[in-house]
């Protein structure tokens, strides 16, 4: 009786035995998963790539590379009025050389008011040192009631013309149409290289 039961004992230890070698089989399952312990955090790399594999750059914090959209305002310099060809004062001035011959060195002038048409006439011989000189109206100054015509010789040839060898009176005449009343004074001015000569002074 005895015997039976100590039998039925190591039965069952036995059964225990081989079910725990089972288990340690190699076909047992393991009893615990080692799960991830966190996904990793992205670098603070200036670039990352997107989903379709291009490199995307990180813009710059400060913003400086990010061009303006701000339009550029473009200044378009407008050119100043060209000056007026008569001084002030001055209506209109016109000039012309009358005639031309050998002579002598002759500087006068004629002063003539036109009280209807708000001019003066100024009707003149200069000189020139060759036959290729010309008389040209080189200044018109008004200086309140007083009008000064300045008239110059100057030479006309090219370098390569040939001029005769002679003292030139040049006759001339000149008119001067005035905005306002006439001037009280007109004087006459003749220029000869750089130099003036008072020619006549005539009062209306």
């Amino acid at each position: 009786m005895k015997r039976r039961t100590l039998l039925r004992g190591l039965s069952a230890a036995g059964a225990l035995a081989a079910t725990g070698c089972l288990s340690d089989g190699p076909g047992a399952q393991p009893t615990e998963t080692d799960e991830p312990t966190g996904t990793p955090e992205p670098t603070d790399a200036d670039t990352q790539s997107d989903t379709h594999g291009d490199t995307v750059t990180e813009p710059d914090p400060d913003g400086s590379d990010t061009p303006s959209d701000a339009p550029t305002d473009t200044v378009s310099e407008t050119p100043d009025s060209e000056p007026s060809t008569t001084p002030s004062g001055i209506a209109d001035e016109s000039f012309s050389v009358t005639g031309n011959d050998c002579g002598s060195q002759t500087d006068e002038a004629s002063v003539s008011f036109d009280e209807g048409s708000g001019s003066v006439t100024v009707t003149g011989t200069i000189w020139g040192n060759d036959a290729c000189y010309t008389a040209v109206l080189s200044d018109v100054r008004l200086d309140g009631g007083s009008l000064t015509v300045v008239v110059a010789a100057e030479s006309d040839a090219d370098t390569d013309t040939a001029c005769a060898e002679c003292i030139t009176e040049i006759d001339y005449e000149a008119t001067i149409a005035l905005d306002a009343a006439l001037p009280e004074t007109v004087t006459v001015v003749h220029e000869h290289g750089g130099e003036d000569t008072r020619v006549t002074s005539a009062d209306r």
